[in-house]
């Protein structure tokens, strides 16, 4: 079976009795804590309260953090120790970095290197972002100049979603490209579902696009850990969530039996 991840923004601390129940049913069983700048005096305390595994994404360039930007090392570097911040307190087994957009990935090495450790992992990405940018570290070849001059046990985050997007900018197999991604051995998978011809990431529900979902999971190992990314619409209740998680279970049941 797979571990399933709640993703979830820090900023989202009204959810106290669904993350109790659904955890306590088995319906996620770690929490993927997706860092907003600024936020950690005061989330930090709502956070603590749960002893639920965690996981942290720092946050991205949508939402501050671009690394392969020369110009914005200084401030990253807070953003960097805020995330690093949120790991040590809530003793998370990873910390998911995107390697930045409009750079290089020798910018992302020296702005990540100083402060990298196991519990570093760097996140494929589409070539092109919603925003009209260009991302970095898309590919293998570039995923692994970036984790290998990093070092210090560094690793990796496949995305499907974000595979098969840059597959389709490169017009190849989107397969074909996910089992060379699958050779960085991931410790994180990222799932949702999609436009499966698309090279803009989408974030649906499950069952609301044409990934083949049957075909993707069966790529996934046994007790790996799967973090569910599907878009959350309701700011009232976390049911997509249980919707989502559960469909994925009973696809993964289906096709790895």
């Amino acid at each position: 079976m797979i571990n399933i991840g709640l993703k979830i923004s820090c900023k989202d601390t009204q959810y106290t009795e669904e993350i109790l129940s659904f955890y306590n049913e088995g319906v996620f069983q770690y929490i993927e804590l997706f860092t907003i700048p600024n936020t950690y005096n005061d989330t930090i305390s709502y956070w603590k309260q749960f002893n639920i595994p965690f996981g942290v994404h720092a946050p991205h360039s949508v939402a501050g953090l671009n690394l392969a930007d020369k110009n914005s090392r200084e401030k990253n570097v807070k953003k960097i120790e805020e995330s690093i911040k949120f790991a040590d307190i809530l003793r998370a087994e990873y910390i998911i970095f995107h390697s930045g957009v409009n750079g290089n990935s020798d910018e992302v090495i020296k702005q990540l290197k100083p402060f990298a450790d196991e519990r570093f992992l760097i996140e494929n990405k589409p070539i092109r972002g919603i925003d009209g940018s260009f991302c970095v570290g898309c590919d293998y070849d570039g995923l692994n100049f970036i984790i290998e001059g990093l070092g210090r046990s560094v690793g990796f985050c496949l995305d499907f979603g974000h595979a098969i997007c840059a597959a389709n900018s490169l017009k190849i197999d989107p397969f074909d490209f996910i089992k060379k991604l699958k050779q960085l051995k991931p410790r994180v998978y990222h799932l949702t579902d999609g436009n499966f011809s698309s090279e803009l990431d989408s974030h649906l529900h499950y069952g609301e696009g044409s990934y083949p979902l049957g075909d993707l999971v069966a790529i996934i190992d046994d007790n790996s850990l799967v973090t569910n990314e599907a878009k959350r619409e309701s700011i009232n209740n976390l049911n997509e969530v249980k919707n989502d998680t559960v469909f994925l279970k009973r696809t993964f049941l289906l096709n790895k039996g």
